[in-house]
């Protein structure tokens, strides 16, 4: 499982990254045995970079954590378009309608497929990014065992 967080200001350390280690510790709790995390700046074709390592490397599913507003360095839906083969809109759907915060609806988040993983973007607010990925769980482990099942390898997000 990879889990790439995207801030200009966490990269150059300017401040800490606290996305990371909330969701990091999440994931562990769900079962998820190894998560590989990387920090980059607002870049997206580091991102596509990123993202295509991860896939070649058959990770089950990629999250993405920020980047996804109205800012003009907020570019990580269209990263994310220019890898995915197949978008899986109703992920999103689900989180901006069942997210807590009143600005939800804001998000320009997406989530698809490319090969065998699941590509999910995750907010940048560090609580808004566990919210997203609590309501989006069930989900994704049946796309990701879905996927697996299709490809003979692995379990669900391992």
């Amino acid at each position: 499982m990879h889990l790439i967080t995207l801030s200009d200001r966490a990269s150059r350390g300017e401040y800490q990254d606290q996305s990371t280690p909330m969701l990091t510790s999440w994931l562990k709790g769900q079962g998820v045995k190894a998560v590989t995390a990387s920090l980059m700046p607002d870049e997206p074709h580091l991102l596509e970079q990123d993202l295509h390592g991860a896939v070649a490397d058959g990770a089950p599913l990629v999250l993405t954590c920020g980047g996804t507003g109205f800012g003009s360095r907020d570019t990580t839906p269209e990263a994310t378009r220019r890898v995915i083969e197949r978008e899986a809109p109703g992920i999103c759907e689900l989180i901006r309608a069942k997210g807590g915060h009143p600005l939800a609806f804001a998000s320009r988040a997406v989530c698809g497929i490319a090969g065998r993983t699941v590509i999910l973007n995750l907010s940048g607010r560090p609580a808004a990014a566990l919210e997203q990925i609590q309501l989006a769980w069930p989900l994704l482990i049946h796309a990701v065992a879905v996927l697996r099942k299709e490809g003979e390898a692995g379990g669900p997000c391992t």
